[in-house]
């Protein structure tokens, strides 16, 4: 008999220089972000994230439209 595998959820942490931040809170804060520029965050059908970490802000693209930026750090 076979046993059901869970699937794994893995943690990703960005470290840069002394600084170290989870992915999933930084998905979070672009989120909450885009919630507070006045939409809905049910309204989410595609989300695209570009870390760069020397600017210490992640860019993002929600619904091939909506554009914004959070701070990593």
């Amino acid at each position: 008999m076979e046993m059901d595998k869970k699937e794994v959820t893995p943690e990703v942490v960005l470290q840069y220089r002394e600084y170290e931040v989870n992915m999933d809170d930084v998905l979070e804060r672009v989120k909450d972000h885009y919630v507070a520029k006045g939409h809905k965050r049910e309204s989410i059908q595609d989300l695209q994230v570009y870390v760069k970490p020397e600017d210490f802000t992640a860019y993002y693209v929600i619904n091939d439209g909506i554009v914004g930026k959070v701070n990593l750090f």
